[in-house]
């Protein structure tokens, strides 16, 4: 049986941040797609279908983290998944009032495209300190992978023209992959308002709520975000076993 996870992570970060929770599966082949020459907004979805599109997996675990999560679910909607991770995921990031409860407001992305060719650090070094949690940004020096200079700057102002455009929503009520959703207490980037609505809108799915936790769990504690991915595994190979041959 040929098992698969597909790794997508969230906006400007490294494939590398997953390396903590990936080494835990050694049994199953991993894939992630690169964005690095991605120039437009579509082209997200595109990589990820090209990953995936000529794949004969019995299994394929999609892991998403907040825009690899918005990814995810939308490659789910179309494609037999076995089962969904989400982490630090909502299913529409932008929201047009002033509440980060909801979403950030769209102009805060557009300032951050525009700001991005003249001040990418200063723009990047921003963003991450929000990701985190004080206690996180004083153990940031112990831990890569958390900005990726693989990113160019197209394709990280195509990437916040993706989170301000795309909205899984419409897919929430008819997905019936099993899926788990992993969300920080103290997530600022999308709030934890914003992952229990998503947990609540998806038939079946198990929330897991981390406490003091920013919008990186899978880096900080990266042993309960593998237990619990762990856990999913050994329910879809329980459920594979009571299957009638």
């Amino acid at each position: 049986m040929r098992k698969v996870m597909l790794w997508l992570t969230g906006w400007g970060m490294a494939d590398s941040s997953w390396d903590a929770v990936r080494s835990q599966f050694p049994s199953y082949q991993h894939i992630a797609p690169d964005y690095s020459d991605v120039t437009d907004s579509v082209q997200f979805f595109e990589k990820v279908e090209g990953e995936i599109r000529s794949l004969s997996a019995e299994e394929l675990i999609v892991v998403g983290w907040s825009m690899g999560g918005m990814l995810g679910i939308r490659l789910a909607a179309q494609y037999p998944v076995s089962a969904l991770v989400l982490i630090g995921t909502t299913a529409r990031f932008t929201c047009e009032q002033h509440d980060l409860r909801k979403g950030w407001h769209p102009a805060i992305l557009q300032r951050m495209k525009r700001q991005l060719s003249v001040a990418r650090e200063r723009v990047m070094g921003a963003f991450v300190e929000q990701m985190l949690t004080p206690g996180e940004r004083k153990q940031i020096g112990l831990h890569v992978g958390v900005d990726s200079q693989k990113w160019s700057t197209a394709a990280l102002i195509a990437g916040l023209t993706y989170l301000e455009e795309e909205d899984c929503r419409p897919f929430l009520s008819s997905l019936t992959t099993p899926t788990l959703v992993i969300h920080g207490t103290e997530d600022a980037i999308c709030s934890l308002a914003a992952g229990e609505g998503l947990a609540s809108s998806l038939a079946g799915a198990h929330f897991v709520q981390i406490p003091d936790c920013g919008h990186a769990p899978h880096v900080f504690v990266p042993e309960v975000v593998a237990d619990s991915l762990k856990r999913m595994v050994e329910q879809l190979a329980e459920e594979s076993n009571q299957q009638p041959i």
